[in-house]
């Protein structure tokens, strides 16, 4: 654990290649086997803070660039950035917001703090860095926290923290506050954040030692499923897995049942997030759509999490579909012979 305010120090992380990495499927990976991560460093000062998060310069319009994890963002996208500051400024009234007697304001969120896997990944292991510092501070978290409960049950972790949840329709003043900055690049992790968390929270549930073979299924998903899902299901029960759908379970319980976990299976999607709380030498394997080298954040979280990683490659539906949205049909043959790399 570090102090709040100590650089976190360059660093460069070596992955292993996936267990049954084929020479074919190399530029799949490769670029993924080495990545070298910056200093960084918290930021110290007073802002005003948006409902969605936004950092505003104190008493204007103007959005800090330290709102986000990749830097402003380019194109339209910067523009409407710009406008909404302004419209913060001139359509929301500026309260101060105060700390705890003895506390000072701590800002761990960015622009992709909305999704479960990016407060997991992105958010929770700055306050696993953090540790028994983590009582100099009151939390500020975005409003729209009150829509995703996971974002209060992932803090029962830390009892000795305190938070406060801003309003919508205010710009709070924070004066004397901390922003800590992505210690790597979204996707990408360092190892012993993510093991920490892990520890935490496999601690705070108390599970069983890893016994189970678990398929979660992504049926109550938007997008990304499993087209011949039943066929699927049909083969991992032949081979002993279980099926869930994490959305039915809060927080505390995920978490508990992924502990449990020895083999983990399932396709692309922020299921997958809930691998970092196996216990490290547990085992995952990833349904992936054929051709994708840029969406390997669940490898290197697997890396990082000390999980042996395998892959199966899958076919889109719609040939023409973005990779982000499009539902796959699994070869059940290559399934299983992934499954086999493992068990």
């Amino acid at each position: 654990m570090i102090t709040p305010m100590t650089p976190y120090p360059a660093q460069v992380v070596r992955r292993p290649p996936p267990v049954n990495l084929i020479p074919e499927d190399s530029a799949l990976f490769a670029h993924e086997f080495e990545k070298a991560f910056s200093e960084t460093a918290p930021w110290e000062g007073s802002w005003d803070y948006t409902g969605e998060g936004l950092l505003l310069k104190p008493g204007t319009g103007r959005v800090d660039v330290r709102s986000f994890q990749s830097g402003w963002p380019g194109g339209l996208a910067g523009r409407k950035v710009c406008l909404k500051g302004l419209f913060y400024r001139w359509s929301q009234p500026r309260r101060a917001l105060n700390p705890a007697p003895g506390r000072r304001f701590l800002v761990i969120t960015d622009e992709f703090s909305n999704g479960y896997f990016h407060w997991v990944t992105d958010g929770l292991p700055k306050l696993a860095l953090l540790g028994s510092s983590l009582a100099e501070f009151d939390l500020v978290l975005p409003a729209f926290t009150k829509r995703f409960a996971y974002m209060t049950q992932s803090l029962a972790a830390w009892p000795e923290l305190h938070y406060q949840v801003v309003d919508a329709k205010i710009r709070s003043a924070l004066s004397d506050a901390v922003v800590l900055p992505a210690l790597a690049p979204t996707g990408n992790y360092r190892p012993e954040t993510i093991l920490a968390l892990g520890e935490i929270w496999r601690n705070t549930v108390h599970p069983q030692a890893p016994f189970r073979r678990l398929y979660v299924s992504r049926a109550k998903a938007p997008w990304r499923k499993i087209d011949n899902e039943a066929e699927v299901k049909q083969l991992l029960e032949r081979h002993g897995f279980e099926t869930v759908t994490l959305e039915d379970l809060d927080f505390s319980a995920q978490v508990k049942l992924l502990a449990e976990t020895k083999t983990l299976v399932s396709n692309h999607g922020a299921g997958l997030t809930n691998l970092l709380f196996q216990t490290p030498g547990a085992q995952v394997l990833e349904i992936r759509q054929r051709g994708d080298a840029h969406n390997n954040c669940y490898y290197a979280l697997a890396a990082a999490a000390g999980v042996t990683y395998a892959y199966v490659l899958a076919d889109p539906v719609r040939a023409s579909e973005d990779t982000h949205t499009a539902d796959i049909v699994v070869n059940l043959k290559a399934l299983e012979a992934g499954l086999l790399s493992l068990l």
